[in-house]
């Protein structure tokens, strides 16, 4: 091995140790790993000591995953291409498109699941049920995440999407790119524009329903007097017709007994004459 060592130290020395690591089964990585951190150590180079020690080992999941990125980068390639579409159709709101291309997504998803799970069982080292739920997961997110989907291709995977998070990449390695970035900074810079003229209008229609309530409260406030005034005079106007409807029962009394006087005037009159 240290033979293999050297070559792989003076070459581009992180990189390729990282490279090499994240190929073997996690149950070799640390040995490993930590033969290459002291060689580097013996030669003098402490910073690529500390660098090489600090690569963490991946997950059985993570694991596959690099495995299929260095077995099968073709079939990885493809399924990125297959996510890169779907983005591009789910920001322009390609609703016919996205149905199909969701059909494609599944079918995808599932050869690249069980393609990880072939290269591991040819590797020696299936995965559990788990772990194959762990590369499902992470493929997922891959199909959605330009920036995932980089890093997967790399082949240093450390840990599933989801879980709390990735093992960063080899320090010296060329950065990824989100090409997306520019494409969703634009669709966010319309949201935002399109944001700020739905509040204005939305203002607009608040002031004008404020004064169409202040409005309807003014005119409601002036019939609610007129009500009240009307209900005033109607209760006088009642009043005096009980009055009226009183001094009229009174009248009908007086007159009766005006009548029943008369009748008995004349009926005593009647008597003396004929007396």
């Amino acid at each position: 091995m240290a033979s293999t060592l050297v070559g792989i130290v003076d070459a581009e020395p992180i990189d390729q140790v990282a490279d090499e690591l994240y190929a073997l089964p996690p149950a070799e990585f640390v040995a490993a790993r930590d033969a290459h951190a002291r060689l580097a150590a013996d030669r003098g180079d402490k910073a690529l000591a500390k660098r090489i020690s600090a690569l963490r080992k991946p997950t059985a999941s993570a694991w596959a995953l690099n495995l299929l990125a260095r077995e099968a980068p073709a079939d990885l390639a493809a399924a990125v291409a297959l996510g890169d579409e779907l983005r591009t159709a789910q920001e322009e709101l390609r609703g016919g498109e996205l149905r199909a291309l969701g059909a494609r997504r599944r079918a995808v998803l599932g050869a690249l699941v069980r393609r990880v799970e072939e290269l591991a069982d040819a590797a020696g080292r299936p995965l559990g049920p788990d772990a194959v739920q762990q590369v499902r997961a992470t493929l997922a997110s891959a199909l959605a995440d330009a920036v995932l989907a980089a890093r997967i291709r790399a082949g240093r995977l450390v840990r599933p999407a989801e879980q709390s998070g990735f093992g960063p990449l080899a320090e010296g390695a060329v950065p990824t790119r989100d090409d997306l970035a520019p494409r969703r900074e634009q669709r966010r810079e319309r949201e935002l524009a399109q944001a700020r003229d739905d509040i204005t209008a939305a203002r607009e229609d608040i002031r004008r329903a404020d004064a169409t309530v202040a409005e309807a409260e003014r005119v409601l406030g002036e019939r609610e007097e007129r009500s009240a005034a009307l209900r005033a005079e109607l209760r006088q106007a009642q009043k005096a017709e009980q009055e009226a409807a009183t001094a009229a029962e009174r009248a009908r009394r007086r007159a009766n007994t005006a009548r029943e006087k008369l009748a008995r005037a004349e009926t005593r009159i009647a008597r003396l004459r004929d007396g």
